[in-house]
């Protein structure tokens, strides 16, 4: 029987790439888990995932501006005392990455 609807083969959409986007994602360091990320992040890390990696460092740069860190102080704050309290991070890293984003 004939299907209009057939997907690709698995074998050819590899291409060449070892490594699943799962095991890249594993692999960065600081990534969220797959589970927790909605279709358009899973898209945007998908493509952040193919940069270079000067390309990244290039974008993650841009993206922490004291503009950026500004706008999002409250987000950034929520976090890191969300981090602190389940014990994610101890109170020394707490205090680094508070200073890091230059919040009081």
């Amino acid at each position: 029987m004939l299907n209009i609807f057939k997907g690709k083969d698995k074998d050819k959409d590899k291409k060449g790439d070892d490594k699943s986007f799962e095991e890249k994602l594993a692999a960065f360091p600081g990534a969220p888990k797959l589970e927790d990320m909605n279709m358009a992040e899973k898209f945007a890390m998908k493509r952040f995932l193919k940069m270079s990696p000067e390309e990244q460092k290039k974008m993650v740069e841009k993206t922490m501006t004291p503009k950026n860190i500004e706008k999002n102080k409250a987000q950034i704050i929520a976090s890191i005392e969300e981090m602190r309290k389940n014990h994610m991070i101890s109170d020394d890293q707490y205090r680094l990455m508070k200073r890091k984003y230059g919040i009081k």
